[in-house]
């Protein structure tokens, strides 16, 4: 991260802090699209909701999926197992 203030945008508590209202995943080639939305009230027009987007490597998108999981004391799904026949055709 840079460490010269100059070059850092201006700080807005209006729009830089809220709650999540929800988010959105895409994927964008070897990338992953992460748009996230918030607000600071409870949202009564369209400009209460602040739109941020990322774009994530694959591999940042699993580390914050995993310290997510932490954070919440969860443990990731665990992947169900392939059944007899799904084994012996190969699905």
């Amino acid at each position: 991260m840079a460490s010269d203030d100059a070059s850092r945008p201006s700080y807005d508590p209006d729009r830089d802090y809220g709650v999540l209202l929800g988010w959105l995943s895409d994927p964008a080639g070897d990338r992953i699209s992460l748009k996230l939305q918030s607000s600071q009230k409870v949202p009564g027009r369209a400009s209460d909701i602040h739109e941020f987007r990322y774009f994530l490597s694959r591999e940042q998108a699993v580390q914050l999926g995993h310290n997510l999981f932490q954070l919440a004391g969860a443990t990731p799904p665990r992947r169900k197992r392939r059944g007899f026949i799904e084994r012996l055709i190969g699905d």
